[in-house]
């Protein structure tokens, strides 16, 4: 019974780590590269100006399934590429308020003008949901202070607690390799008696 609950809690300590390691690299890819990975067909985008509010504010993190020519409509939230004027080459969250044939015109919720005129190669993402615990978390791990003690402090504590567990495990089996050379030892000495 007792090794069965070490081996769980084994697995569970792996898990962590492994979890924390890929939360790590998320935050890393999204921070350096500016780019968000896809699991499954969806995206993770953090809204990073105002224009979207009160919908959806500053820090709030949303998660988007990937745009592949599905039907769009109005009142759809889309992240897409921006391509003319300061918007060029930005990504930039906004509601669809118009779509006229191909073109699609989008506004940010707070904005009084549209943007520029997109198409659906423009699209990238159409939010699914806003995520708030998600949206907490990353404004807490976002700062420094939060980073190290959300992230970086679990993933030391897990990583020194699977060392101790390891240098246990060896000392143990150490002790038997030396009760096994004893053994021997007795064997051999009773053999020459």
């Amino acid at each position: 019974m007792k090794k069965r609950i070490k081996k769980i809690g084994s697995v569970l300590s792996t898990l962590l780590i492994v979890a924390e390691l890929v939360i790590i690299a998320g935050i890393v890819i999204c921070r350096i590269g500016g780019n968000t990975p896809s699991v499954f067909g969806y995206r993770m985008y953090v809204i990073v100006s105002p224009s979207m509010e009160p919908e959806i504010s500053v820090g709030d993190m949303i998660i988007s399934k990937e745009y592949e020519g599905q039907a769009l409509s109005v009142g759809d939230v889309v992240t897409y590429l921006g391509r003319e004027g300061e918007m060029a080459g930005k990504v930039i969250t906004h509601k669809i308020v118009a779509i006229e044939g191909e073109t699609i015109i989008t506004q940010g919720v707070a904005n009084r003008e549209a943007d520029p005129a997109i198409t659906g190669d423009d699209v990238l993402a159409v939010m699914t949901y806003k995520t708030v615990v998600l949206s907490a978390v990353y404004r807490v791990i976002s700062t420094g202070a939060g980073f190290i003690i959300l992230i970086m402090l679990p993933l030391i504590v897990m990583i020194i607690t699977e060392i101790v567990a390891l240098m246990i495990q060896i000392k143990r089996e150490g002790g038997e390799d030396d009760r096994e050379e004893r053994k021997e030892h007795e064997h051999e000495s009773e053999d020459n008696a």
